[in-house]
């Protein structure tokens, strides 16, 4: 089943940030997209929640030293 969750993100100050984080939910298995915004302090990200759940999803930005909430 797809599902598509937007997570506030805090901590990100370029757009090297957003190719960070975008490259590291791409790379988790069950993630179809992902899209993450400096500006909206936010990354909106479409997965398969049978594969991965939104609490990896966060555990994989907060591993990098952002901030989830």
């Amino acid at each position: 089943m797809t599902t598509t969750t937007t997570i506030n993100v805090q901590g990100m100050h370029c757009q090297s940030c957003e190719a960070l984080l975008t490259d590291v939910l791409c790379e988790l298995p069950g993630v179809k997209a992902a899209k993450v915004s400096l500006k909206a302090k936010a990354a909106q990200v479409e997965f398969d929640a049978s594969e991965v759940s939104e609490k990896t999803l966060r555990a994989a930005i907060e591993a990098e030293g952002y901030t989830t909430n």
